[in-house]
């Protein structure tokens, strides 16, 4: 099992033919995945992760992306500083 760091990442969606794709690369700009969605919510439910969550693990076993440990109501508490 493998988790790399992601980095960064592309996304696109077709909006003729309904299907996305978002590719995954690690720091050293390498590919870790390049996935193909069907299903407009899956890939909404990864762009947000993409866009909001860090860090971001991908396990290439597993096939799965994860945030990194960090504090419940983190987000929260981001939102009110400055107020």
């Amino acid at each position: 099992m493998a988790n790399i760091l992601v980095a960064s990442y592309y996304s696109r969606w077709d909006q003729k033919n309904h299907k996305g794709r978002i590719a995954m690369y690690d720091s050293s700009n390498q590919l870790i995945e390049n996935h193909s969605f069907n299903e407009p919510a899956e890939f909404q439910a990864v762009v947000s992760m993409l866009r909001n969550e860090k860090p971001l693990w991908y396990d290439t076993e597993a096939h799965h992306l994860r945030t990194g440990s960090e504090p419940v109501g983190e987000g929260e508490n981001r939102l009110h500083e400055g107020s």
